[in-house]
């Protein structure tokens, strides 16, 4: 099992570690784990990504700058943003600190050009092998209900009609406000067909529009000779933020599903799907045949995608971060051997090395045993 580690630096608004730091514990998890890739980011301070990148260019590994895509980059100016089909503040949800998912429009050209001119302007003089994109979504049934319409800016509205969709109706429907009308009828692959014929061809319009636009970023990214790995969501719940699965896998160099089972926050499977409802959670359990917020149903899945020819590297939250993540050493181990056992050749350390304790790294050794690499004059004996 070869390891890709992901390092918050902070957020737009906050860097959440120093240089000298990130590049300690980076030392010493290149020197226990045997690893293969390294996310970092998004952090708007140019000298922090420099130094990990120098720091990196020491050792046989790729190195990709974590950039979020459709949150988290709506204060320049031009940004279109999100609207909101029953113009409803959104709910309040468990979050870390920086993290304030706030989504801007979906199908903005001008939104998706800002991505690229973040990458850039982020990794000046760093010699990047990719980038990682984020939040590649709709907001999900976590902020409330409302969210899995979608944007409801007019140009998205234009594009839904298009796409058949009866706006009237749908707007009717929302003003009920309930999640049981995204039931499910069945599953084909990652995505679903919905029992209301509105809905479906509404969540079919979502889905498209997030794989054009990432297909798009994609292409404008490899052009440069840049990989891309992507960050979705766990696939029982995917679909319902407009992630079709195979559709990105196809796209991308390597898809990381968030498989984060310990997490009480966005993008966690048990909190995503108890924000869905128990009654949507019960036929999901039924399309995925067995629990879908369990360990082994997770791994079912990451088999799934992987025997359809993809490159899989499912995140495991290994950090442990109070009322948020509560991870421990025997849940990330367990996880990866049980992965390893499944064919699967890569995970990702997620969301952040910074907060994983020595003790964590130091177990997942056994798992992935670091092989010798030629390096520079960074030698850790813990951090």
């Amino acid at each position: 099992m070869r390891c890709i580690l992901q390092l918050s630096t902070g957020s737009f608004s906050r860097s959440a570690c120093k240089a000298e730091e990130a590049v300690k514990m980076l030392a010493y998890c290149m020197q226990t784990l045997d690893v293969e890739k390294v996310i970092f980011g998004w952090a708007a301070d140019v000298a922090l990504n420099q130094e990990i990148s120098r720091m990196l260019d020491q050792y046989p590994v790729e190195k990709y700058l974590w950039l979020p895509v459709f949150a988290e980059i709506q204060d320049r100016e031009g940004v279109r943003p999100n609207k909101d089909i029953s113009d409803q503040k959104k709910q309040e949800i468990n979050t870390c600190k920086g993290d304030a998912f706030d989504f801007v429009c979906q199908s903005s050209q001008e939104n998706m050009a800002y991505a690229v001119e973040v990458f850039d302007e982020l990794t000046k003089e760093c010699h990047m092998d990719g980038v990682f994109l984020d939040r590649i979504r709709y907001a999900s049934a976590a902020g409330g209900a409302s969210a899995l319409y979608g944007c409801w800016c007019p140009h998205c509205q234009e594009l839904y009609e298009k796409n058949g969709v009866n706006t009237g109706e749908i707007r009717r429907m929302a003003k009920e406000g309930n999640a049981k009308q995204f039931m499910p009828l069945e599953r084909r692959q990652s995505v679903y067909r919905y029992e209301d014929q509105e809905i479906d061809a509404l969540m079919k319009a979502k889905r498209q529009i997030i794989t054009s636009q990432v297909g798009a970023l994609c292409d404008r990214f490899h052009s440069r000779g840049l990989k891309v790995g992507a960050d979705t969501f766990a696939l029982p719940v995917a679909d319902f933020v407009g992630q079709d699965m195979d559709a990105l896998a196809k796209k991308v160099d390597f898809v990381k599903p968030m498989v984060y089972i310990r997490t009480d926050a966005p993008a966690g499977i048990p909190f995503e799907l108890h924000s869905l409802g128990s009654s949507i959670k019960k036929r999901l359990d039924e399309l995925w045949g067995g629990d879908t917020g369990s360990m082994e149903a997770a791994v079912r899945q990451m088999q799934e995608l992987k025997n359809r020819g993809y490159i899989v590297a499912p995140g495991i939250d290994a950090n442990r971060i109070e009322g948020i993540c509560d991870a421990d050493t025997a849940y990330v181990k367990e996880f990866l051997q049980k992965l390893e056992v499944a064919g699967i050749e890569r995970a990702v350390l997620s969301w952040n090395i910074m907060q994983m304790s020595e003790e964590t790294i130091r177990e997942l050794a056994d798992v992935c045993p670091p092989h010798e690499k030629e390096t520079g004059q960074h030698k850790s004996e813990g951090f």
